[in-house]
């Protein structure tokens, strides 16, 4: 009798630890000599910097792809800022995300996504403000690595090549207000130029406002009559 109790008990731990175990990869775009993929903004430039952020997504099919998770942190997805020269890592090298479709040591269709911190808190709120300044790496098929009582390290993302974001398309502006009789129009950067326009009504023409240039705000005097302002992104 105890030694049945014992066999069922040693049963249901085998089947708890396979149920959780699942494929594991880690968070980083460079991993000697296997892994080295940095990304770029649209012009070419490594990303850099808490102003993007990076994530990887994954699964069994690449139809069905989903933000990799952290187990230990109770599912949580993990999001990362840029170091120097496009290169991101997780939070922890102890940390390995899980495709929970995929079972441990298996394949999975993996991608990293990576997009411009002002424009949400996720990849999928980036692309919903259909703003540009987003991108995906080329999907790709990797092994992970599987779990043990000893812990194993998570798989490298062997495959992983380098990849620009979409140009931005708009200008992200910061601020308008008041100052006496003027108005001051603030926003943020990411172009080579700007061109500041303003028209009586909407639907009516914009005209430009002095020439391109290179700040990031401008200050115009407050006319009698009613005036929309916008603020075009020049890339030359």
């Amino acid at each position: 009798m105890k030694l049945k109790r014992l066999s069922g008990l040693l049963l249901g731990l085998f089947c708890s630890w396979t149920v959780l175990a699942q494929s594991k990869f880690e968070l980083a775009n460079a991993h000697s000599p296997w892994v080295n993929a940095p990304v770029f903004d649209a012009m070419g430039r490594p990303l850099s910097g808490t102003n993007y952020l990076a994530e990887l997504w994954g699964a069994a099919t690449p139809d069905f792809l989903a933000p990799l998770v952290l187990i230990d942190r109770g599912n949580s997805r993990e999001i990362v800022p840029f170091l120097d020269s496009g290169y991101f890592i997780g939070t922890s090298s102890s940390d390995a995300l899980s495709v929970l479709t995929v079972p441990p040591g298996g394949w999975a269709w993996l991608q990293v996504r990576a997009w411009e911190a002002r424009l949400g808190a996720t990849y999928e709120e980036a692309v919903v403000r259909g703003l540009g300044a987003y991108g995906e790496s080329p999907l790709f098929y990797a092994q992970g690595s599987g779990f043990s009582p000893n812990g194993l390290l998570p798989a490298p993302l062997v495959g992983l090549q380098s990849f620009n974001l979409r140009p931005a398309t708009a200008v992200l502006l910061r601020g308008i207000r008041q100052q006496g009789d003027q108005i001051v129009i603030e926003w943020n950067p990411g172009f080579k130029r700007y061109q500041l326009q303003q028209t009586a009504l909407l639907g009516q023409p914009w005209q430009n406002v002095g020439e391109p240039t290179t700040a990031t705000s401008a200050t115009n005097l407050i006319s009698g009559s009613a005036q929309f302002f916008r603020v075009v992104g020049l890339l030359e």
